[in-house]
């Protein structure tokens, strides 16, 4: 073991440095919980409401609003949310099952009111308590039930059953005849193909319920040809079964609308919605605008009360030490939320001068952007535009896009012109949109159309595109 001395240079950020790379990263929900955060262990930092000067105090409100506040551009004071909610509250508090002496009786209008409240409050209901609610109203004997209880209980989150009869019976102690017999009624609930033991019946199931018998050319493909559906035509199948090619064709539509996992919709996650911060629009002279979506957006200011007491010469000087340090951290949290809406406003610029085409025509005349030219334009590191734009919106003429999304790579175009990725995956789209079913083109062929419209784009290219559009390979589109 031994000792030396050595000298170095390293780059460290500073606490409040990566304060602000967090709040520049972060996406508008997570900003919001920040500067949640920020107000409650900071009590010298107030959030303003809408554009005026009231302010809601970050730990406790300084002095109670005086009585007659009130919001003149609203026309509500503001206590009046407040009781909205304590009525609200009595109405969905339990009333007593013997009337009390002097408790006053509801009116029918109070009633309906309070019935109204309570139906509103929904949630979408889970698998197996859509199946239960069914299961109830089915009818069914107490025997039967029972094993409709054990067949809901093991129906995954697909739609399907995932036990046999045998092991229902074991466990619930209903005969397997009884089992079987409640397992056909519980497969007619809604959604149709639930409870099947496996693909097929669950299909079968489907067909069964859309009018096709047994016999029919769709039943035929599910039991015998279900494995080749997805690489065999309708002409080799129609082959294969000895029926006519526009049967099976038909048939072949028909099982492609079937919902192989029927359970799912209910297990789906619920949609994320996004908020966007900045607008571009076209204004009446023709030009393109840039506005930051205020609303959107937490305002902070300090105190005034807070920063009378710092310059209080009464004030004891280990508050003033207190204070001091408290308006320096308000005063940087609001320094980087300034600082985040510069940036993504000077990025949201770049952005309309540079799409101007973009925003009167759509994805086709989208233009390739790099993170880096957009740095070196406004002067910041590449990684700096790489926060401000992840997670963050902007509402366009075109609808509501990721930041991130004008940022692409893109091709050169026979008249020297530039075009992006998503304009030239919106032009194979079109190209496959626009072919005949009858005879799919080839990715070969869809690169030579490509051509044709001035866009070299290489066959593998033509094939990465279309796999990330979700389109199968040509023989598999007939």
């Amino acid at each position: 073991m031994f000792q030396n001395a050595q000298m170095r240079q390293e780059m460290k950020l500073a606490p409040r440095m990566m304060q602000s790379l967090r709040f520049l990263q972060a996406p508008l929900p997570e900003l919001r919980d920040l500067v949640r955060a920020e107000l409650e262990q900071n009590p010298v930092l107030e959030e303003k409401l809408g554009d005026g000067d009231a302010a809601l105090a970050a730990v406790e409100p300084l002095a109670a609003p005086a009585a007659d506040d009130v919001d003149q551009e609203n026309d509500f004071e503001p206590d009046d949310f407040g009781r909205e909610i304590d009525a609200l509250e009595q109405m969905l508090e339990p009333r007593p099952l013997d009337d009390a002496p002097g408790t006053p009786t509801p009116s029918p209008e109070a009633e309906e009111k309070r019935q109204f409240f309570l139906d509103s409050i929904t949630a979408p209901p889970s698998l197996h308590a859509h199946l239960e609610e069914q299961l109830n109203e089915s009818g069914l004997s107490d025997e039967q039930k029972k094993a409709g209880e054990y067949v809901v209980g093991n129906v995954d989150e697909n739609g399907w059953l995932a036990a046999d009869v045998a092991e229902i019976s074991r466990e619930s102690g209903v005969p397997e005849k009884t089992v079987r017999e409640t397992l056909a009624v519980v497969q007619e609930f809604d959604p149709p193909g639930v409870a099947a033991r496996g693909l097929k019946e669950c299909l079968r199931i489907q067909l069964r319920r859309l009018g096709h018998g047994d016999d029919s050319p769709a039943v035929d493909l599910v039991e015998r040809h279900l494995e080749e559906l997805g690489d065999r035509t309708a002409a080799e199948l129609a082959k294969a079964t000895g029926r006519p090619e526009t049967a099976i064709a038909d048939a072949m539509k028909a099982i492609a609308a079937l919902d192989p996992k029927p359970g799912l919709k209910f297990s789906a996650p619920p949609p994320v919605y996004v908020a966007p911060e900045v607008e571009i629009r076209r204004t009446a002279e023709g030009d393109v605008a840039v506005e930051l979506l205020r609303d959107a957006l937490p305002r902070l200011h300090i105190s005034a009360e807070y920063e009378s007491m710092l310059e209080d010469p009464e004030t004891a000087a280990e508050a003033k030490k207190y204070l001091a340090e408290k308006i320096r951290s308000g005063q940087f949290v609001m320094d980087s939320l300034h600082q985040r809406r510069t940036t993504i406003r000077r990025i949201a610029e770049e952005i309309a001068a540079a799409q101007r085409e973009f925003f009167e025509h759509g994805i086709s005349k989208l233009k390739p952007m790099t993170m880096g030219a957009v740095a070196e334009k406004l002067g910041v590191h590449e990684t700096t535009v790489g926060r401000a734009v992840s997670g963050k919106y902007v509402k366009t003429p075109q609808g509501v896009f990721e930041l991130r999304f004008f940022f692409t790579g893109g091709f050169q175009t026979a008249d020297g012109g530039s075009i992006s990725t998503e304009a030239v995956k919106e032009a194979v789209a079109k190209v496959i949109g626009h072919e005949d079913v009858r005879k799919p083109l080839s990715d070969q062929a869809i690169a030579e159309k490509l051509k044709e419209q001035g866009l070299k784009v290489a066959r593998r290219t033509v094939a990465k595109y279309r796999e990330e559009l979700g389109f199968p390979p040509a023989h598999k589109r007939k």
